[in-house]
């Protein structure tokens, strides 16, 4: 059976991959969204996996109400994966150039 670090580190590629040339991938600027990414930037830094699992259950409600974009779901997703298998270093290090990746959101003028 593959191990735990052989698929954390399949995950991780796909989310790369997913995100393509195009960069990080975006959440618009939303505030809950951006909320999440914290939360989710605690639980990995304390490697607490009942804080994992919240901001996980946070992170499917956000995408399933359309307010997380697919693409920044699956990233984040990913990430949480990898802090599963253990690697708290390198969900952090992923979740890090997510988060300094975010774009502030573009205003109407």
């Amino acid at each position: 059976m593959y191990s735990r670090y052989y698929i954390a580190g399949f995950l991780a590629l796909g989310a790369l991959l997913a995100a393509g040339c195009g960069g990080t991938p975006q959440m618009g600027g939303d505030e809950e969204c951006m909320t999440v990414a914290d939360a989710l930037w605690t639980a990995v830094n304390l490697k607490q996996t009942e804080f994992l699992d919240r901001s996980e259950a946070e992170i499917d409600r956000l995408h399933t109400t359309g307010k997380m974009p697919e693409d920044a779901f699956q990233s984040l997703t990913a990430t949480i994966a990898v802090a599963r298998a253990g690697q708290w270093a390198e969900a952090r290090k992923s979740l890090k150039t997510f988060i300094r990746g975010q774009r502030p959101a573009s205003r109407a003028t």
